[in-house]
């Protein structure tokens, strides 16, 4: 029995070392295929027409940076006749709705509304909305001035239903979890191009995303009790099997979280909202949604069931190991080292060559130390936000936006 119990977990670590490394590489030679093509955008129209482009604004009790946020989309590098800029307050109670109604007199359509979440402001926006184009465009966000020009070419494509900017984060000077999360965004936005060339992005994020308006009208209007509305109307957009596009030159900055507390939350509700979109839309696995439904809604799956088998050994190999392995601060590695072990550290050296390549891509200037920081931050941090997801999922505790 004890044999059979080895062999079991001896199995699990290969069968993770594998999924580890194959998910790895597969980026790896995603990226050798297509690093000549990262930075192309499909060239402007030759006639050089603006469509008209509609920017929606929701805001709940954003009065530290929603004028920041008006004065970036006001500051495009667009015909100001082209843009039609829509704030939509979500029932703030503090100075929200009375800073951004100083933004009258340059145009700025203000709409109120009482507290009913992100969605139904975004809705609430959309419907008043007169642009060929949407955007969608979080109150603590700073566009680019040349965002919108940089997005637009995408849509010469008449499949192309919505793309999305390069997300990055505001610097924040001596914030170590800032500068970790910068990290962390960069390699997301570098996965997601790479995403794009198999027709797999999984989010519109939030911070701006730019619509089609008539894609509202053909798969529908934001989910309004969704936790997160961005990834559910992507995965609406997958399901109709139109395109989503990434720009890796449009670039927005964003705040994120600036303590461990924040972080946790905000990730719990991303896990949480992910989950259930996931669980939703797993008719996708199948032949007819391309790349999307048999290799990107898959991997999702994998990667949770992966997580939670690698921190189950881990439990177990603390528990099952003679007292010297877990109290010697060297203990027998060196003595017992096995092929899982190797894969183990290959795995550890592809992931920091692939958060290198995420940065070099972008040209951004982050320590080394900073890098491998990140690794060890990262695998903490899902531990914490996988471990509470799985916690507030089983005992059914209400998800709040």
């Amino acid at each position: 029995m004890r044999l059979l119990r080895m062999d079991a977990i001896l199995l699990l670590n290969y069968s993770i070392a594998f999924f580890s490394l194959f998910t790895v590489f597969f980026f790896v030679l995603l990226f050798l295929r297509y690093r000549r093509h990262l930075t192309e955008a499909p060239a402007p129209a030759v006639d050089g027409l603006f469509p008209n482009v509609s920017i929606i604004i929701p805001a709940r009790n954003e009065e530290a940076g929603i004028a920041g946020t008006i004065d970036s989309a006001l500051g495009l590098d667009y015909p100001r006749e082209k843009l039609d800029i829509i704030v939509v307050d979500d029932g703030s109670t503090d100075r929200t709705l009375e800073i951004a109604r100083r933004y009258a007199r340059d145009g700025v359509q203000v709409l109120t509304q009482e507290n009913r979440g992100k969605g139904a402001a975004l809705n609430n926006g959309i419907g008043c909305a007169k642009g060929e184009l949407i955007a969608t465009m979080d109150a603590d966000s700073m566009l680019s001035t040349n965002a919108l020009k940089e997005m637009l070419p995408f849509f010469q494509d008449p499949e192309v239903m919505a793309v999305t900017p390069a997300v990055k984060v505001r610097p924040e000077a001596g914030k170590l979890i800032v500068e970790l999360q910068r990290i962390e965004y960069l390699m997301i936005l570098f996965s997601r191009k790479l995403l794009s060339f198999i027709d797999s992005v999984p989010v519109t994020p939030g911070p701006f995303s730019l619509f089609r308006a008539d894609a509202f009208k053909k798969v529908g209007m934001f989910d309004e009790q969704n936790l997160v509305e961005d990834q559910e109307i992507c995965l609406r957009l997958q399901a109709a099997n139109y395109k989503v596009r990434s720009s890796m030159t449009a670039t927005v900055h964003t705040s994120v979280p600036k303590d461990m507390k924040s972080l946790l939350r905000q990730r719990v509700r991303w896990q949480r909202g992910g989950l259930r979109n996931y669980w939703k839309y797993k008719f996708l696995i199948r032949p007819e949604y391309g790349d999307f439904g048999m290799f990107f809604v898959p991997l999702n799956y994998l990667s949770i069931i992966a997580f939670f088998l690698i921190l189950g050994l881990m439990i177990n190999s603390v528990i099952a190991s003679p007292y010297y392995t877990k109290y010697m601060l060297v203990d027998s590695y060196v003595l017992g080292l096995g092929l899982v072990t190797i894969i183990g550290a290959l795995v550890l050296a592809s992931t920091v060559l692939w958060l290198w390549l995420s940065v070099r891509a972008f040209k951004e200037k982050i320590p080394l130390q900073n890098l491998l920081l990140f690794v060890l931050f990262y695998w903490y941090l899902m531990v914490g936000y996988n471990v509470l997801t799985a916690v507030k999922e089983i005992r059914r505790e209400p998800a709040t936006w």
